[in-house]
């Protein structure tokens, strides 16, 4: 299990990697837009479209970062006033709904991407299959980081 974990961090890496790139073109982006827009008086018609694929992209893919570093929302109030027992019961079922929720939507992203096939975004042209792959990898990453979760869960009530 420590060697897929291993392997994981660096798949974890590289989303980092593909975060920051997209979080830097979409920056420069929405530069060139505010610019085009308010200096030379002409709106870039690509632009809005961009940003919101590279914002989408950057938000599924840090899904499973955030579920790894233990980042997601969650009521912190219900969790003090359990005992050690049920709160590491609660926290496995917590990460098998999870799991079960990313494997759902991860699954159901295949029928969107066969569906997609022919369709075309409006102001690039780009293949809508991109963007329901890059679903689909997102919840993917976010079930293997889930079920590694579940699995520390597990772990930390037999010790």
């Amino acid at each position: 299990m420590e060697q897929l974990r291993s392997i994981f961090e660096k798949i974890q890496c590289a989303a980092r990697t593909i975060i920051g790139i997209c979080m830097i073109v979409m920056m420069c982006v929405i530069f060139a837009q505010t610019m085009t827009r308010y200096v030379i008086f002409y709106s870039l018609p690509w632009s809005e479209e961009l940003s919101r694929y590279l914002y989408v992209t950057l938000t599924l893919l840090g899904v499973n970062l955030a579920v790894t570093s233990k980042q997601l929302v969650r009521i912190d109030i219900i969790d003090m006033k359990l005992s050690p027992k049920n709160l590491r019961r609660l926290n496995i079922v917590r990460q098998c709904l999870a799991v079960a929720i990313t494997l759902i939507f991860f699954y159901s992203s295949f029928g969107m991407i066969d569906v997609s096939q022919y369709q075309h975004s409006p102001a690039m042209g780009l293949s809508m299959q991109v963007m329901y792959v890059i679903l689909g990898i997102g919840f993917a990453l976010s079930a293997i980081a889930c079920i590694f979760e579940l699995y520390d869960a597990l772990r930390a009530k037999e010790e």
